[in-house]
């Protein structure tokens, strides 16, 4: 099995930190334990924002989940 770096805390702690504040502007500042979420996107925004891989993207969200994010990144809305 390669080994892979393991990810820096301070990473993993702003990855997350940004995933907060996009959940909360899109959100307009609403509790976040009241909003009823994505979790796909939830997902997307954490692979995207750590960094993984393609490989690693994939076998975190599964096939079809990681085809779906694909498409709504190509959209015009996203780009």
């Amino acid at each position: 099995m390669l080994q892979t770096p393991v990810i820096q805390r301070m990473q993993l702690v702003n990855a997350l930190t940004r995933i907060r504040q996009e959940w909360q502007d899109a959100t307009s500042g609403e509790s976040l334990f009241e909003v009823e979420g994505n979790m796909g996107m939830l997902l997307a925004d954490l692979v995207n924002n750590v960094g993984f891989s393609i490989d690693e993207q994939v076998q975190v969200l599964g096939t079809e989940l990681f085809q779906e994010m694909q498409e709504l990144l190509r959209s015009p809305l996203h780009n």
